[in-house]
């Protein structure tokens, strides 16, 4: 088992360790779904939805360090880490077994502090305003510039005339699986050069009508429905307006084994967000 939080900056502090122990981690898994109702035939109420809710969660630390130094600078960490993150409004991230919950650390409560055993009962109340599980699953799709022999059809196929696939050896067909048991938020990163980067995933194009030079790169976010272009020198730009706005650029990937569509000579990354009411006992 592992259970460690990430902080927002990355610093990483780990929940079972020689110095650290967890008390019921189960806690953590509570998973509870929010519902609204609406009035059916003769009074009776029908489920309208079902939606999660920010959430509220305990977790208790033990801590015992070799000596006074040690427990110095665990305390310091975890104090900068979970007030770091409060302070930029970045949450950290709670990882179990390889699912993350985005948190925030919002009460710490002490108890039995031994100062000759350099020891005390850590209580923390994590706040989740986004309280999934979540595996992200990447594919990468390498750019190669291998065309021969390339039949040049006289017209694409696409969304748009002009600015779809041709049926040839320049564009890809490839595959992924989704293993989450609904249909998942993902990102997709459009690698330079490419002019108007397109890709379709399971028939359902996402197309950005924008020049990617080399070294930059675009992100499409359906989670956070944001789309950001990345420079050379590292300067973001939000390039939202780019999207094609007659293919719903954040439609979610379905589940299951799925076809990708590309052009080669672009490089892509998928990644996939298997989002859960609980991770996976593993």
């Amino acid at each position: 088992m592992t259970l460690y939080y990430e902080c927002s900056d990355g610093t990483i502090i780990n929940f079972i360790s020689d110095t650290i122990s967890p008390e019921d981690p189960e806690t953590l898994l509570k998973n509870s779904w929010e519902y609204s109702t609406i009035s059916g035939v003769g009074g009776v109420a029908r489920i309208k939805r079902f939606y999660k809710d920010a959430q509220e969660s305990e977790l208790t630390l033990e801590i015992l360090a070799d000596d006074a130094e040690q427990y110095d600078e665990i305390m310091r960490q975890m104090n900068r880490c979970f007030e770091y993150d409060i302070r930029t409004m970045q949450p950290g991230k709670l990882w179990w077994n390889g699912f993350y919950k985005e948190v925030f650390i919002t009460e710490v409560e002490y108890e039995a502090f031994e100062e000759l055993l350099e020891s005390v009962t850590k209580k923390l109340v994590v706040l989740s305003t986004y309280p999934y599980w979540t595996k992200e699953k990447t594919f990468s799709f390498l750019a190669s510039d291998d065309t021969a022999g390339t039949l040049d059809y006289p017209y694409d196929y696409g969304p748009v005339a002009g600015t779809g696939f041709d049926y040839d050896q320049s564009a890809a067909t490839d595959t992924i699986t989704n293993d989450a048991v609904h249909e998942s938020n993902f990102e997709i990163i459009f690698y330079g050069p490419v002019e108007n980067p397109q890709i379709a995933i399971s028939g359902h194009y996402h197309t950005l009508y924008t020049t990617l030079s080399t070294g930059e790169y675009a992100r499409i976010n359906s989670r956070t429905k944001k789309i950001t272009k990345t420079g050379v020198t590292g300067a973001k730009e939000n390039i939202f307006r780019t999207r094609d706005k007659d293919s719903y650029i954040f439609q979610k990937v379905p589940p299951g084994l799925i076809a990708v569509n590309r052009a080669r000579t672009m490089g892509v990354d998928v990644i996939i967000y298997d989002e859960r009411g609980e991770p996976e006992w593993i």
